[in-house]
């Protein structure tokens, strides 16, 4: 085998190996991956900071964790289906919002959130939303093959939604009654 041969070979193999490392949500750096697509740690904690620093607030609650991750499981899916009903939110809208709100360089994983959270206000104040979109996006998102870390919890189909869980090795301390 020639020098390049073997240097190509060599570069593939660690290319292979790159990709199947980042395949598993027990890695430290993934929160979640969904339908293949990795949802990092770092896209999750800077979208949770950017949307929790605006001024005024987007949300009435701050963002927790695993409700960030539940956001960005379910914009997608969320945005598709009302976006079939004539609801768009684009990036550019996003990105204003985002800066009319303190947050100057938005990351993509914010403007998702923020994308989301202006879709379905506009859904909801126009009517546009019935209880059958409802059942159809929970039907969607039940279809999706998601993988959470631990750590935020587990995705529950019926719910669309990341719940949060104590590890089977975790026992609840019983405090005997006085």
């Amino acid at each position: 085998m020639t020098l390049s041969v073997r240097r190509s070979l060599a570069v593939l193999a660690l290319g292979a190996a790159l990709v199947s490392a980042g395949c598993s949500v027990n890695r430290a750096e993934t929160a979640a991956v969904v339908d293949g697509n990795v949802i990092t740690e770092g896209q999750l904690q800077v979208a949770m900071a950017q949307v929790n620093s605006m001024e005024p607030a987007l949300l009435q609650e701050p963002l927790t964790p695993s409700g960030a991750l539940t956001a960005l499981v379910q914009a997608p899916v969320v945005l598709d289906v009302l976006a079939d009903k004539g609801i768009v939110v684009s990036d550019t809208l996003a990105t204003r919002e985002a800066q009319g709100r303190g947050v100057a360089n938005p990351s993509g994983e914010t403007l998702q959130v923020i994308r989301l959270a202006s879709a379905i206000t506009a859904a909801q104040q126009s009517g546009q939303i019935t209880e059958a979109d409802g059942a159809a996006i929970t039907e969607a998102m039940g279809a999706l093959d998601v993988e959470v870390n631990p750590r935020y919890g587990t995705f529950a189909p019926e719910t669309a939604s990341i719940q949060l869980t104590a590890p089977e090795w975790i026992k609840a301390e019983e405090i005997p009654a006085p």
